[in-house]
This record gives structure tokens, sequence and C-alpha cells, in this order.
């Protein structure tokens, strides 16, 4: 859809499908009609992903698109954050129409915005794309976005022109074959693994972890700080995202999610409590211990790997198969995340509540190691010079900034805004 409708309009389909969802909320009778109002939004936020992150993507210049893209993470636990708290005051039905409300809102918006440059260069609608580059670059005038126009033309025709040869299906689908996506999808799957194991169980049963441990304040108030944790979380990651880069930030996150877990775990093995049946009197002296270090499990989860595979996943994947692949890869990331939780309370039953959250402390610790070896620093570097870099004609630095390769400037001057490579180019 975000292929042949574009950005802007997919997202527009979108909001009237989550609208007609929240007003069968309101109006609701029976149970299937909550069932099937749950069913329209699960369904409609799984068509968002694609087209929100490839949009974020694509208008926005290397250096600023670590943070922009993490904005959707500070976006989520905000709205989080205001459902929870509205919920106490009204009633659901009212929250549905409130939620009903920001579609509606972004609705009218996304009118005032313009399409994204790639798509309508891949569209050959070469002089609306300027205009629409030149107001994404702070409404300059068009002599002053010439260049980087023209690399961008540049590179997207020549990206079409060596998948020409793909006419039919079955030929289209060799592009999934190939290391340009293989490579970033498999480290898309990697950090889901890590988002989704360990951070939303803290969201789904925060309550009852306070209750069980016996946390120093109110259960229902220590949930609250949970979701403020979430959003200093994210708002940090805006602003160090682009001078630490993804790297090293998610080597930090890491590292506090593991010793977070690791105390929660001794924690809950010192009084006693091995499942969510289990009560036990915690030591008054020392019950702020476990509110601590879960707040500090969400702080961290939000800082970076909670958001880390929704930041990558539109900028991995060559722009040929951009749009599917981030649809395939959010739609990993769900399964993972429905596995993840599925599988909780099957392994509180095997190796009790401690053992499950040291599972989870292993599992954040090996991360390091894992995301070391396989996750590049993309923060400040082109999508061309990614994509180069998954296809094994360039090495992406681990450093954080824009620095092309030899070969993207020979790439970009050797291909014409017709599409059309240079006869040397293509000997080469």
């Amino acid at each position: 859809m975000a292929s042949t409708l574009g950005r802007i309009r997919s997202m527009q389909v979108i909001c009237i499908l989550f609208f007609g969802a929240f007003l069968l909320y309101y109006s609701a009778s029976q149970s299937w009609h909550l069932f099937f109002a749950l069913f329209l939004t699960g369904f409609s936020g799984g068509l968002l992903e694609a087209p929100t992150l490839i949009y974020t993507v694509e208008i926005t210049d290397a250096n600023l698109r670590g943070a922009l893209c993490s904005t959707s993470s500070a976006a989520i636990a905000i709205g989080v954050m205001v459902c929870f708290i509205l919920g106490t005051v009204f009633p659901w039905r009212v929250m549905a129409i409130i939620n009903g409300s920001i579609p509606i809102t972004e609705l009218a918006l996304l009118m005032f915005i313009p399409e994204s440059p790639y798509w309508l260069i891949s569209r050959k609608e070469f002089q609306r794309a300027r205009k629409n580059l030149a107001w994404l670059r702070g409404w300059c005038g068009l002599a002053s976005i010439e260049e980087e126009f023209q690399n961008i033309c540049n590179k997207l025709l020549a990206e079409q022109q060596q998948s020409s040869e793909n006419k039919c299906s079955l030929n289209s689908l060799k592009g999934y074959f190939k290391s340009t996506f293989v490579k970033p999808y498999l480290i898309v799957c990697v950090t889901f693994v890590l988002a989704n194991f360990g951070t939303p169980q803290i969201n789904v049963y925060a309550v009852k972890l306070f209750e069980l441990l016996k946390v120093s304040i109110n259960a229902y108030y220590a949930t609250i700080l949970v979701g403020v944790a979430e959003i200093l979380g994210s708002i940090l990651l805006i602003i160090l995202v682009k001078p630490m880069g993804k790297r090293r930030l998610s080597f930090t996150t890491q590292l506090g999610i593991s010793i977070g877990f690791l105390i929660t775990g001794i924690y809950a093995y010192n009084i006693g409590v091995l499942n969510f049946e289990t009560t036990a009197v915690a030591n008054s002296d020392y019950n702020w211990i476990p509110l601590v270090s879960i707040l500090s499990i969400a702080f961290f989860s939000y800082l970076m790997t909670f958001s880390l595979p929704w930041i990558i996943m539109g900028e991995v994947y060559p722009s040929d198969i951009r749009d599917n692949a981030s649809g395939i890869s959010a739609g990993t990331g769900y399964i993972i995340a429905f596995l993840s939780n599925k599988c909780l309370l099957s392994l509180v039953e095997e190796i009790t509540l401690p053992g499950v959250l040291w599972l989870y402390s292993v599992v954040a610790f090996l991360g390091i190691f894992v995301l070391y070896l396989i996750l590049p620093e993309t923060e400040g570097k082109s999508l061309f010079e990614i994509t180069e870099h998954f296809a094994g004609r360039a090495k992406l630095d681990n450093k954080v900034g824009k620095k092309a390769s030899k070969l993207i400037h020979d790439f970009a001057n050797n291909v014409n805004c017709d599409g059309v490579a240079n006869k040397g180019f293509n000997e080469s």
C-alpha cells in the first residue's frame, strides 16, 4: 500500500481504519464488537508500521535520522501514559472517543505535509519531488537542494535500473534472497528478540510484580512511574542518539537492563517469591530495591533497546524492497513479541520467577556481544551507504557521522538523472 498509494495517503487510509475501530469500541453492545475492534486496532497498527517508519527515514537528513525515528518510541510511551492517567478519570467509552480523535486530527494534519521525495522520484514526478524536498529542508529555494536532489535521483534510478530485469513476480522475489535483505533482516530479528524478552513482560505484569515484591509505594502508583521512566528514556534517546550513535547506546542499555533484571531476580529469590501465586513479606528496609531496579529496566529499555529495531528497520533495506521488507520485519517483530509474552507463565512454572528474571538478565548481557559483532553504526550514514554495506560493495565504519566511500561518489557521479549509467561505470 505504501508503494502504490504513497506514504502520506497510506497513513490517511489507516487513520480512517483507526477511527472506525475506536468508534466500534464506543458503540459496542456485544462482546464480539470488542473483539472485532481489538482486531481492527491491531490490524491498523500493523499497517501503520511501514509507511510511518519509511516516511520518517526518507524525509530526514542522515544526521537527524536517528533522533527523529526515535520519536516514535517517545510518542508511544507518552500515549500509553496519557491513556493510563485519563483512564482513571473517564469511563472507557469516553476514552474510546478521546482516542478516536487522534487519528481524525492526524488525517487533517497529513493534508499539509508533503509526500516523500524518494517515492515521487520512483514515480518519475521529479518537479514535485524537488518542491517537496525544498519544503522539508526548511522552505528553502530549489537551487539550494539541487545537489541533494540529484544525489537521491541518481541513486534511486540506478537501483531501479539494476533491478529492472526483475519483470515477473518470480524474479522480483530474488531481492529477498540477496544479502541486502537477508543480513539486515537477521539483524532486525535479533534486535526484536532483545527488545521483547523482558521489557514487554514488565509492562504487562507490572502491577502484579509490584504487589508480589511489596515495593515501598502503591503498586498502581509504581506502574505510573514505569511510564514516566519510559518517557524519560525515550526523550533522552532523542538527545543522545546523534552524538553517541546507535551502537554505544545499545551496549549501554543492554548492560543497564541486565543489571536491573539480575538485582530484581536476587531480591525475589531472597524474599521467597518463586511464582505469581507466592505471597511473602518483604523487608521494609529494602523494599525500595525492586522498585528502583524495575524502573531502571523500563528506563534503559526505552533509552535504546526497545526502540532499536523500529529505528533501523526503515534504513537498512534498499529502496526497491524497503516497503515490503519493513512490513515483513514489523510482522516478525509482533510474532516474537507474542511468543515472548506467551512463554512467560510456562517459563515461571519451569524455572521459577527469579529464574526467569535471571534468564532475561543473561539474554540482555549476551546481547552486548551479539550487537557488537553484527550491528553496524548507521547513525549519520546515508541510505545508499548502508545499502552498499549490506551488499558487500563497501564497509561502514563504526564511527558516528557521514563519511561516503569512494565507491559511492563514483556511483553518484556516473549516473545521470535520467537513470542511465555511463559506459565506464558499467564496465567497472
